[in-house]
């Protein structure tokens, strides 16, 4: 009988070390993890998304101000036809 307590007492010095070091070695091996909530992905999106229509508003108002007049040369036809596709 006294065998079977010195064992159990080992067994239990044993996973009072283990769930320890297991607890302290999850904090200082994992890096430090930057958690981005719902509403700040809400918000980037809407950033490029605002972005997104001012680059378009400013190559609208660059065409209409350099494209929609009467005679164009060929070179600057092209221009415009290029800037067209890119609306």
């Amino acid at each position: 009988m006294n065998t079977s307590i010195i064992v159990g007492s080992i067994a239990l010095v044993l996973a009072g070390l283990l769930a320890t070091g297991h607890a302290f070695g999850q904090e200082s091996t994992q890096p430090s993890v930057v958690r981005i909530t719902g509403q700040e992905k809400l918000e980037q999106r809407e950033a490029l998304r605002r972005a997104a229509v001012a680059e378009q508003q400013k190559r609208k108002e660059n065409f209409a101000r350099n494209c929609i007049r009467t005679g164009l040369t060929d070179v600057q036809l092209e221009a415009c036809r290029a800037a067209y596709r890119r609306l």
